[in-house]
C-alpha cells in the first residue's frame, strides 16, 4: 500500500491522498467560479470559461459538479457557511437575548462588508434566478444545503427575537417571523439597490458600510420598547 504523510505527520493511505487531491481541485474550481461570478451574471459564465480559468477540460468539471447550477450553489455554500460561523461566534458573546440579537445583526453586517461577493450571490437578483434551470437547481445537493443553512440562519434570528419578547426587552406586538423576513427583504434590497438610490446616498456622503450600519440601527430600534 502506498502511503504518505499529512501536515500533522500522520500516515495517509493512497485513497486518502486521492481524496485530498480531489478536494483541493474541487476548491480550486469553486475559487475560479467565485472569481468569474462576482462580476458577471449566471448566463455570462459558461462551464467552458470556468474550465479555461482553472486549466482543466470542461469534461473534468463535470466529475466534480453535475451542472453549472451545482457549481453556482457550491460557491454560495462556501459563503453561507462563513456567515453561519460568524453568527454563531458572535452570539456566544452575548448574555441577554437582546444582546445576542444585536450581535446577530452585527455579524450579518460584518459578513456583508467583508464578503460582498458572497452576499451578492446569496441575494442574487430575480433576473439572475430566472436564468437557472429549475430542475437542475432543485436536484442540486449544494442548493439544498444552502437553503437549509439559510433557513437555519433565519431560525436563529426568529428564536432570539422571541426570547427577547419573552424577556421583556423587545416589544410584545412584534412577530419574530415577520421581523426576520423584513430583515431579509432589507438585505435583498441593499444588494439589489438601484443606481438612482446609490447616487442619492453618494450625494449625501453615505457609503455602503455606513448605510448598512444605519439601517441595522433603525431596524433594531423598531423592535425595542
Amino acid at each position: 500500500m502506498i502511503e504518505g504523510h499529512n501536515r500533522s505527520g500522520e500516515i495517509m493511505s493512497l485513497n486518502e491522498w486521492k481524496e485530498k487531491e480531489r478536494e483541493q481541485r474541487r476548491n480550486y474550481i469553486v475559487d475560479a467560479a467565485r472569481k468569474l461570478l462576482t462580476d458577471k451574471d449566471f448566463d455570462e459564465v459558461s462551464m467552458n470559461k470556468i474550465a479555461r480559468e482553472v486549466g482543466l477540460a470542461k469534461s473534468t468539471l463535470y466529475l466534480y459538479f453535475k451542472n453549472k447550477e451545482s457549481l453556482y450553489f457550491a460557491v454560495c455554500l462556501r459563503g453561507i457557511q462563513i456567515w453561519m460561523e460568524m453568527i454563531k461566534e458572535g452570539i456566544e458573546k452575548g448574555d441577554s437575548s437582546l444582546e445576542k440579537f444585536v450581535l446577530y445583526l452585527n455579524a450579518s453586517r460584518e459578513f456583508s462588508n467583508e464578503y460582498p461577493d458572497y452576499f451578492r450571490l446569496l441575494y442574487s437578483p430575480t433576473s439572475i434566478k430566472q436564468e437557472f434551470d429549475v430542475d437542475k437547481m432543485n436536484s442540486s445537493a449544494e442548493f439544498r444545503e444552502v437553503r437549509g443553512l439559510f433557513k437555519e440562519i433565519m431560525s436563529i434570528g426568529i428564536d432570539l427575537i422571541q426570547n427577547g419578547v419573552d424577556e421583556g426587552e423587545i416589544r410584545s406586538d412584534v412577530d419574530p417571523t415577520e421581523a426576520i423576513i423584513l430583515l431579509s427583504v432589507i438585505f435583498n434590497g441593499t444588494v439589489n439597490m438601484g443606481d438612482w438610490a446609490k447616487d442619492l446616498l453618494n450625494n449625501k456622503g453615505i457609503d455602503g458600510e455606513k448605510f448598512n450600519s444605519d439601517v441595522g440601527d433603525l431596524f433594531l430600534n423598531m423592535l425595542m420598547k
